[in-house]
């Protein structure tokens, strides 16, 4: 469908269309990283933002992480597995 738009006092939350997989997540923190990257961009990913991420999933057991990196698209799969295997 159309996204949806609410605002909820001065912010607003666009809602958007996506794929089931998306929902086959088993982390709880995986899925918001894998929709992060998705919104930054394949190529436009800094060090910076890789240490975040490497920080953020480290909270995140490496199993769970490994196993949703293969529902992630290719380029996220690859982020992933390098930052959790340095």
């Amino acid at each position: 469908g159309i996204p949806r738009k609410i605002s909820i006092g001065k912010q607003a939350i666009t809602f958007k269309q996506t794929a089931p997989k998306n929902f086959c997540f088993r982390g709880e923190i995986t899925p918001l990283v894998v929709a992060a990257l998705k919104e930054i961009g394949k190529d436009k990913v800094n060090l910076e933002e890789l240490q975040k991420i490497k920080n953020v999933l480290s909270l995140e057991s490496k199993e769970i992480v490994i196993a949703d990196a293969y529902i992630a698209p290719r380029w996220i799969t690859g982020i992933f597995l390098s930052l959790i295997n340095s």
